[in-house]
């Protein structure tokens, strides 16, 4: 029997009003800040902040609305609250897209210890009109040319999303952990992921900063001892090797299933589904579809996605 675990309810329906409030988006502080203040730079003079691009590209993606659209649900708004400011145009904005650095909020230590789940999930570049030609075979599109990548990691206590990046579909999930974790400077008690991270390279860069390994071993693994490529990676692979050990020596009428189960409960490894919680979030709000074009505007819609993913979470 699975027993559920309680909800405070009254806290639930305020986060979800207010995920419908506009000073979400827009604060006060943001609209004081609304022109650009930086250096001018070659290509003619800035006229909004890098912040408001962001909020645009929020709204956008939220909304689900056209640039054109944005434009005018953004200006009209404006229009309203009487501060004499002038929303970007659609064309501002698909041009400063690709030039603005989105990053997102960074964690200030509470003096606690982390624990993190990792995984990625895939992002599609075809638009109904391109699926239409594809259907038709109008177009000849590889499987890697139809998506690309989006690697998070995720604060299982909070649900945010503290570090994201963005590849193409042929790049292996473990190629990323290193750049996903070097953002986090709060300390790390433990790291979730899947098998696809049940690399050498992938422990190490967890040994080598002291962080736990709930890290499954792949179903057809062996004891780095037992490996002669991995025996200079022995040190790395201790938490790895005990895991083979436990499934080995608790296994059930022959089968390690039960086993498997049982050092995944024993690790707490099964909060790692919380990252997936974190990206069923990103699409129901934002979709699944790039509509951008190029490579660096994709990349930054994609972080502008995670971003909106964690100011929901912040929503009362």
């Amino acid at each position: 029997m699975v027993v559920s675990s309680p909800r405070n309810w009254s806290a639930y329906n305020a986060a979800l009003r207010g995920h419908g409030r506009l000073d979400l988006f827009i604060t006060a502080d943001e609209l004081q800040h609304w022109a650009w203040c930086g250096p001018r730079k070659p290509g003619g003079k800035l006229l909004y902040s890098d912040r408001v691009i962001e909020i645009c590209y929020i709204v956008r993606e939220y909304f689900g609305l056209g640039l054109r659209q944005t434009e005018g649900f953004l200006q009209s708004l404006l229009d309203k609250l009487q501060l004499g400011l002038k929303a970007p145009d659609y064309t501002t904005l698909s041009r400063r897209l690709a030039s603005i650095d989105v990053t997102l909020q960074p964690l200030t230590d509470n003096g606690h210890s982390l624990v993190l789940a990792v995984d990625s999930t895939g992002l599609s570049v075809l638009n109904r009109g391109e699926w239409n030609r594809l259907k038709h075979r109008k177009a000849d599109y590889s499987f890697s040319a139809k998506w690309r990548k989006l690697h998070i990691v995720i604060d299982v206590g909070s649900g945010q999303i503290l570090n994201a990046d963005y590849s193409s579909a042929t790049t292996q999930d473990g190629e990323k952990l290193a750049h996903l974790l070097d953002g986090i400077e709060v300390p790390i008690e433990r790291v979730c992921a899947d098998m696809a991270y049940d690399t050498a390279p992938c422990r190490k860069i967890l040994a080598t900063r002291g962080i736990r390994q709930c890290i499954p071993p792949r179903t057809n693994a062996c004891l780095s001892k037992n490996n002669r490529n991995l025996r200079s990676s022995h040190w790395a692979l201790k938490e790895r090797d005990d895991a083979l050990n436990y499934i080995k020596h608790n296994t059930i009428n022959g089968s390690s299933y039960l086993a498997r189960a049982s050092w995944k409960r024993n690790v707490g490894y099964h909060v790692r589904s919380l990252v997936e919680t974190a990206m069923s979030r990103l699409k129901a709000h934002t979709g699944y579809f790039l509509t951008s074009r190029t490579e660096q505007r994709r990349r930054n819609q994609a972080m502008i996605k995670c971003k909106l993913v964690n100011l929901l979470l912040t929503a009362h």
